[in-house]
């Protein structure tokens, strides 16, 4: 095998192995990260972004929605970023590391299709305890014109107990600046969760 492939093999390993280890779903290949920073990759190029998850007042803790999230990341490829990322749920707020590939553009030359596999994992102190949080998975996005795309994704996190099904769109506003926005449904054994996602994405080249 190539470098590449080989590469390729060790990335989709490190996003996997977070979503195999998730237990609230029985279904690992479904798993996509519970933030709402969907977006096509941009190559060479910083990605910054604070949002959060719109929720009612009192959620239930099962679901663990992201208030805030504040996320920084770089793309050496059209087909990967990496990053870091800053959740501040209901409980503790934690840090990730966060990874993402694009396979279509991986394989092929640029498309406004892709298809992303994301995953991360991170952690906090609680009672001098160290917890970790994991999380990995899917997406789809679709590049509609040039400012516009759409995308479509699944998934959960060893920190919830619920299953995220999200959609939405990202609008870039000037060349570097964007806007994410989402609705996702989190399914959990409570029941389920509306959430609303948003999030202004400055993209650096």
């Amino acid at each position: 095998m190539d470098k590449k492939t080989v590469f390729l093999l060790l990335v989709l390993l490190l996003l996997s192995i977070p979503a195999f280890l998730c237990s609230a779903i029985g279904v690992p290949e479904t798993a996509v990260t519970r933030t709402h920073l969907l977006k096509d990759i941009d190559p060479k190029s910083i990605t910054i972004a604070v949002g959060g998850d719109l929720v009612r007042e009192n959620p239930d803790p099962v679901y663990y929605a992201d208030p805030l999230v504040v996320y920084l990341a770089y793309s050496p490829w059209a087909w990967f970023e990496f990053g870091i990322a800053l959740h501040s749920t209901w409980t503790n707020p934690y840090a990730t590391m966060e990874g993402k590939i694009d396979l279509v553009d991986f394989f092929a030359d640029s498309s406004r299709l892709s298809c992303l596999l994301i995953g991360g994992f991170g952690g906090f102190a609680e009672a001098e305890e160290f917890h970790p949080v994991l999380h990995g998975g899917a997406a789809v996005a679709l590049e509609v014109k040039k400012d516009l795309q759409l995308y479509l994704g699944a998934g959960t996190d060893t920190l919830s107990e619920a299953l995220s099904v999200q959609t939405g769109l990202y609008v870039s506003l000037l060349e570097w600046l964007g806007f994410s926005l989402n609705f996702k449904l989190a399914v959990g054994p409570q029941g389920i969760e509306p959430m609303l996602s948003a999030a202004p994405v400055a993209v650096i080249h």
